[in-house]
């Protein structure tokens, strides 16, 4: 199997591949260097106040953009889309996805 790389977002660590088998069979791939964002929630989780300043704004979860791709794909919730709202909050409430949290609190 053959891999190229399409593309590398430095700042956000995703990169694009295509992958062939050599008998015409082909697939794209993405992955994600996610372990400073998830180091970011664990601190955030111990040590920050989720609140802005003017306490009118709550940061609940840092999200990596493979893992909104995961969602989509495997499980049909769209995180850019309104309608899913509920189910993205299902998912970041759950024992699952906990590590995705900023707050020791619920969405």
């Amino acid at each position: 199997m053959t891999q190229r790389l399409l593309g590398f977002d430095a700042a956000t660590g995703l990169a694009q591949w295509w992958l062939e088998d050599g008998e015409g069979n082909w697939a794209q791939k993405a992955s994600q260097h996610v372990d400073a964002v998830l180091d970011l929630n664990r601190e955030a989780q111990n040590h920050c106040d989720p609140y802005s300043g003017a306490r009118d704004v709550r940061m609940v979860a840092r999200i990596p953009l493979i893992v909104i791709a995961k969602w989509r794909n495997e499980l049909g919730v769209d995180y850019w889309n309104r309608d899913h709202q509920d189910k993205v909050d299902e998912l970041l409430n759950s024992a699952e996805w906990r590590w995705l949290r900023t707050d020791g609190g619920l969405v």
